[in-house]
């Protein structure tokens, strides 16, 4: 049998994947995921609500009425306290975040990138209590 190759998404134990249809429906499957995720590793409510509108909005700025289906693949890893989001549609369609989509990013998570059908959020639990 092959080793895993290190450097694939894939060999990562703590990476939780999905791979859903890419609707603006399946928005709530994947804000239930964050929240829960983020609950897990100690985010607030409002931390969680932050993470669920993040989603939101991804899923609606690559979900395009009348296109053709495709999927969304949609990864979660927690790092050293820090939650990061990758959402990447099978099919290569671009993510273009309006204005105000930008803005909204920007005020729910700590940094947000888009290169091309691939989006990347994160978010550490500011509001985290130490133990």
């Amino acid at each position: 049998m092959a080793e895993p190759d290190p450097s694939s998404p894939h060999s990562d134990p703590d990476r939780i994947s999905v791979n859903l249809p890419l609707v603006v429906h399946q928005a709530s499957t994947l804000r239930t995921m964050a929240a829960a995720i983020g609950a897990d590793a100690g985010f607030s409510i409002d931390e969680l609500d932050d993470l669920r509108l993040a989603m939101s909005e991804i899923v609606a700025a690559l979900a395009e009425p009348g296109s053709a289906p495709t999927r969304l693949t949609t990864s979660f890893v927690v790092r050293d306290g820090v939650l990061e989001v990758e959402m990447t549609s099978d099919d290569g369609r671009r993510c273009d975040l309006d204005e105000l989509s930008s803005a909204i990013m920007a005020s729910v998570t700590d940094s947000f990138e888009v290169d091309g059908a691939m989006v990347r959020f994160r978010k550490r639990p500011v509001e985290q209590t130490p133990q």
